[in-house]
């Protein structure tokens, strides 16, 4: 009869005999296919230098590859402090994808108090249980340790702001089962060393092999579709945006006012927009440089973002002229925001450095505003707000219009 039951499923049963599984078999086979994700992850961290986190990644991978060539050495030479050194490396290796998928993430990295202190606990608690032959301590507590960083990095992925992605919500999936795994893990150590020992075909050590191999090759495929994700967002975002300011391009703009003008009508809601343009701006290029044109342009635009709501479109229409549309606005309201906007404009561009020589000077800008009409097109709201503009330019620059 089979001494664990719940690891029926693992041996093959015939005429009441059981056939264990060859943990040495399976423990090569383990290790070739982690040394294979170790250098695809490295692959990949080679290929995209630019994307932070994956040189950590691939380190991790490396880290996983160590500890099997030490847990390969503890099944051909018994000599038991390379299962210390072995779950050294698994904690290091935990570290190291969590640091990676912080800074991947766009979260700060690990700070070298966290990393050194938990380094510090997982070795001096593996230390003392080596010294003192305490085998289910030591099980205990590294199953524990990794239980807890599984946990911090499947929290980290799944509370991400970009943790809408596929790919990051299914990496941060695997962790958190592989949390439960090693919790449970945890349980089964206590008062039954045997039975976590990674060479014991009775114990649990076929099935813990088993889910390292698939959740390794799940985490390495998660790692590359993470990437992929991120290139492709980072092309959508430069299809979609201005390249110098970051503000969307005429081509986003003109899918997002088809969509705000179907629900100003559908809805009966006011739609307004703003046309912007920057006083003198020619002048500015002219005697001060194309530089410093760039950083007042990259200027007006961090003011606008930080003063429009976050519904509100912004783009650039070209050169030094903007439009934002802003939906469930009326004249007036809309009004009130291109003061807000002209006014906070007009302080910050007075603390742009000019070129050296140059005295400093205040740069602002002109605002015509329009609100859509019953049956109206977005060429002839866009028309009649670029005449109020004009008209700001005429009445003396630096002011708001409204188009009548």
């Amino acid at each position: 009869m089979i001494k664990n039951p719940a690891l029926s499923l693992l041996h093959p049963v015939g005429n009441n005999l059981t056939v264990p599984l060859d943990i040495q078999t399976l423990l090569v086979a383990v290790a070739l296919a982690t040394a294979f994700c170790a250098a695809a992850r490295l692959l990949l961290w080679r290929m995209h230098l630019s994307i932070p986190g994956l040189g950590r990644w691939a380190l991790a991978g490396s880290a996983a590859v160590i500890t099997l060539v030490l847990i390969l050495f503890y099944g051909k030479f018994q000599w038991r402090p390379s299962l210390s050194f072995a779950q050294a490396f698994v904690v290091m290796g935990l570290l190291l994808s969590w640091d990676g998928f912080r800074r991947f993430i766009g979260k700060p990295a690990l700070t070298p108090v966290v990393l050194g202190g938990i380094s510090a606990i997982g070795l001096a608690w593996i230390l003392i249980a080596q010294t003192e032959y305490l085998i289910d301590d030591r099980g205990v507590g590294n199953a524990f340790l990794m239980a807890v960083l599984s946990f911090l990095i499947a929290y980290d992925l799944l509370r991400s702001p970009q943790g809408n992605m596929p790919a990051i919500r299914a990496t941060g999936a695997i962790y958190a089962i592989n949390t439960v795994v090693f919790l449970i893990r945890a349980v089964i150590a206590q008062g039954s060393p045997e039975i976590i020992d990674p060479l014991n075909p009775n114990g649990v050590a076929a099935f813990m092999l088993l889910w390292l191999l698939c959740s390794m090759i799940a985490i390495t495929l998660g790692m590359v579709l993470m990437t992929a994700e991120r290139l492709q967002a980072d092309l959508n975002n430069q299809a979609n945006h201005d390249p110098l300011t970051g503000a969307l391009n005429r081509r986003s703009f003109a899918l997002l006012y088809e969509k705000a003008m179907a629900y100003s009508r559908r809805n009966q809601r006011p739609l307004s927009v703003l046309m912007i343009d920057l006083d003198n701006f020619k002048y500015v290029n002219d005697h001060l440089g194309h530089e410093f044109g760039d950083k007042v342009l990259c200027s007006f635009v961090a003011v606008t973002q930080k003063t429009l709501r976050e519904e509100d479109v912004f783009c650039r229409f070209g050169g030094e002229e903007f439009v934002a549309l802003l939906p469930n606005t009326g004249s007036e309201s809309a009004l009130g925001v291109a003061n807000r906007l002209r006014s906070a404009f007009e302080i910050d561009s007075a603390l742009i450095e000019p070129k050296a020589g140059h005295e400093p000077l205040t740069i602002t800008v002109s605002i015509g505003i329009a609100e859509l009409k019953l049956e109206e097109g977005f060429e002839a709201l866009l028309s009649r707000a670029d005449n109020a503009l004009y008209q700001a330019k005429d009445n003396g620059r630096n002011r708001c219009e409204v188009a009548g």
